[in-house]
């Protein structure tokens, strides 16, 4: 049982709103947001070489403001998408990695014998959060399907019941390649040509997807990869976040009004006038508001949830409350194991996780594994050092916060000494998942995910 952590910050007050109030605090009213034209850029051209590519990606920028701006800006300029009707569930059997059946969200309104996308969230996303559905858009209107699965580490797939703790790059990709493969099997008139795009966690599950694809004698994947924002090292990324608490002060309470201003002011200005905008402006000192949206909504309150289900599903009952002591205490031990309970899980940190919990795993413990030699091992460096045939697109920002000086240095060696069919770009600025909030770097994104044949 944990009955020691460093006491951090007193939780988020009542009246912040909960996760799913901010995902309808910051959707656009109906009929206010963006429509998707299906197939309408399917006649454009595509880059024919890779060093089209390369030409187009060099003549790209990003604003210059601040990294928790841009990322709190990107995210709600994201969420301004209205899909077209027809996304299905569709209930995958794949029992070597979950014990349920896993359901993913498939967009075939283009119809049959066109590319498939194949969307891999960032941590702890279902599929349906703003930068999937984004990916969403840009693939209907530039003619081809999707498929988006949720991230290992969403409730979605936790309540799929998985065999190996969630947060395994290479477990996680090892149970994709073969979710796809039996879509494929599934619905093989439209699995005739897949390319794979990832933002965040996701740009490393590709990363790793393409890697294990390579290595198996018959390839699944024959398109291309897009990378928007990958951590290179995840154990690396995980830290940086747990770092983010120490940025602000909780009681603040002022999150609804900013995120709302945020809707607002992204809806009015728009990227290209963004800069007109007096969020625009904020920066270190003010910009308090914005780093607790990107900690709270980005992926601390989906933490808590992860370790309290991962804690019983997979048999640890480490914590206070899931304890046999809980079970035979008396009632004033069961308030102050109850209270003991809620202040682990409220400052719970993913080191914390890693260590106590993913540890564990019996994957990496038969693999000889630490999750920091996981992390190592797996990173989206060295799954690019071996990746060879597949064209591979990575956009990241120097200044994103979920990167330390370690992967930014990883990263710009891939920009400057990348294979031949690799291309990377690090800007300057764009914070965490936002680059794909100029217009032109989606288009440019989603059109190398639709290309065939680069060289």
């Amino acid at each position: 049982m944990i009955t020691s952590l460093p006491p951090t910050h007193k939780p988020f007050p009542a009246k912040a709103p909960s996760l799913d109030e901010w995902e309808k605090l910051i959707e656009p009213e109906p009929g206010q947001g963006e429509s998707v034209e299906i197939g309408c850029r399917q006649d454009e051209p595509l880059p024919a070489s890779i060093a089209d590519v390369r030409k187009q990606v060099a003549g790209l920028d990003f604003y210059k403001i601040d990294p928790y701006v841009a990322s709190v800006a990107g995210s709600i300029g994201a969420s301004q998408v209205e899909l077209p009707k027809g996304e299905e569930k569709i209930a995958v059997k794949v029992p070597e990695f979950y014990k349920e059946e896993v359901e993913v969200l498939m967009g075939l309104q283009n119809g049959p014998f066109v590319p498939m996308l194949v969307i891999l969230p960032g941590i702890h996303s279902s599929g349906e959060s703003s930068h999937s559905n984004l990916l969403k858009k840009l693939a209907l209107e530039r003619g081809m399907n999707y498929v988006c699965l949720p991230n290992s580490m969403s409730k979605e797939m936790l309540e799929d019941m998985p065999l190996h703790h969630p947060g395994n790059p290479r477990v996680d990709a090892m149970a994709t390649h073969k979710i796809v493969e039996n879509l494929r099997k599934e619905y093989p008139d439209h699995f005739t040509s897949i390319s794979v795009a990832g933002y965040s966690y996701g740009g490393l599950h590709g990363a790793n997807l393409l890697r294990f694809d390579e290595e198996t004698p018959n390839r699944l994947i024959d398109g291309n990869l897009v990378a928007i924002s990958p951590p290179d090292n995840l154990e690396n990324s995980m830290v940086q976040l747990d770092g983010m608490r120490e940025l602000y002060k909780d009681g603040t309470a002022t999150t609804s009004d900013t995120g709302l201003k945020y809707k607002h002011d992204v809806k009015k200005y728009g990227y290209e006038k963004f800069l007109e905008s007096n969020l625009s402006q904020h920066g270190p000192g003010n910009n308090v508001d914005e780093i607790e949206i990107a900690d709270k909504y980005g992926s601390r309150d989906s933490l808590k949830e992860l370790v309290e289900i991962v804690d019983t599903q997979f048999g640890h009952n480490l914590l206070p409350m899931n304890t046999e002591e809980y079970q035979h205490a008396n009632l004033l031990q069961k308030v102050k194991m109850r209270n003991e309970h809620k202040r682990i899980v409220e400052n719970i940190t993913y080191r914390q996780f890693s260590d106590s919990w993913l540890s564990q795993d019996a994957w990496l413990q038969q693999n000889q594994l630490t999750p920091g030699q996981m992390a190592s091992k797996y990173s989206f460096s060295n799954a690019l050092g071996v990746i060879d045939n597949t064209p591979v697109l990575t956009v990241a920002a120097a200044d994103d916060y979920i990167l330390n000086a370690t992967d930014v240095h990883n990263l710009r060696k891939l920009e400057s000494n990348g294979g031949p069919l690799e291309v990377a770009r690090v800007f300057d600025t764009g914070g965490h998942v936002s680059l794909d909030w100029n217009p032109k770097v989606a288009e440019t994104l989603i059109d190398f995910a639709a290309a065939d044949d680069l060289k």
